[in-house]
């Protein structure tokens, strides 16, 4: 199906890593996984109390925000509920109050709060071509890093803002970034919470040519897939890779085993 790397993660460990082509866990790559940048950011932020509330208004960081967008939240915009706004439009006002509060620049306060402390590599964003960030980066489009880094991201989502013993979000925030922005809602803040699978806490970022990457919190789970966009012929199950690796996953259980069903025929225990 037009995969280059497949890598999973548990626990913190790298447990399974499958590469085609001259793809590696260092290759750079770009899979459309930026927007959650800001909303890791503004979580940063929140745990520094350099952002005291999500309920805030925009006008309280950006005085000269015209009068309709000055009422804007930032829980709004990290659930992308303002009429008429884009995606990149809304990770736009969100860098505009981190560059605000932090003083810093979007990419420097990327690097500065979550690249260096988790020990990631190089990061590389994109110069915005919008009249928002005419001389800035865009925050929801083209940061392109290494594969192994965007397997911490992974880490960082399934452990609740917690990378290797660090707390870089505040306790739950991150459950936030992962639940229903609204009932019935199929997003949280720039993720993915629909779909049915083997297991019911999966989230998931979503990037152009199907590329993925699944968190499964309990089970400190989180599974990579980087390439291209599958043939058609080949079809896509969203379910597939991820219910695959999840029932092969010690401490998972089927939610209903059925009369006769032993678990253990299903994951080692």
């Amino acid at each position: 199906r037009n995969t280059h790397a497949l890598v999973v993660g548990r626990g913190g460990h790298i447990v399974f890593e499958k590469y085609w082509g001259d793809t590696t866990f260092d290759s750079m790559v770009d899979p459309g996984f930026t927007p959650v940048l800001a909303a890791l950011s503004v979580g940063t932020a929140l745990n520094d109390r350099l952002i005291m509330s999500l309920d805030a208004p925009l006008s309280d960081y950006l005085p000269d925000a015209a009068a309709t967008q000055g009422a804007i939240t930032l829980r709004e915009l990290l659930a992308q509920d303002p009429a008429g706004m884009s995606l990149g439009e809304d990770t736009d006002h969100l860098a505009f109050v981190l560059e605000r509060v932090t003083r810093q620049k979007y990419p420097e306060l990327v690097v500065d709060r979550l690249w260096k402390p988790m020990g990631a590599g190089p990061i590389e964003f994109r110069v915005a071509d919008n009249r928002l960030r005419p001389d800035g980066v865009s925050a929801g489009c083209c940061a392109q890093a290494r594969i192994g880094d965007w397997m911490r991201i992974g880490e960082l989502l399934a452990h609740d803002g917690v990378f290797e013993g660090n707390q870089f979000t505040p306790p739950r925030y991150v459950h936030l970034m992962m639940r229903p922005a609204h009932q019935d809602s199929p997003r949280g803040y720039f993720m993915r919470v629909d779909g049915s699978f083997a297991a019911q806490d999966v989230a998931w970022l979503e990037g152009h040519g199907k590329q993925r990457l699944w968190i499964v919190p309990s089970l400190r789970l989180t599974i990579l897939r980087i390439g291209d966009e599958p043939p058609e012929s080949a079809g896509w199950d969203e379910a597939m890779i991820p219910d695959s690796i999840i029932r092969g996953t010690s401490g998972w259980q089927p939610r209903h085993a059925g009369e006769g069903v032993d678990p253990k025929q299903f994951a080692p225990h």
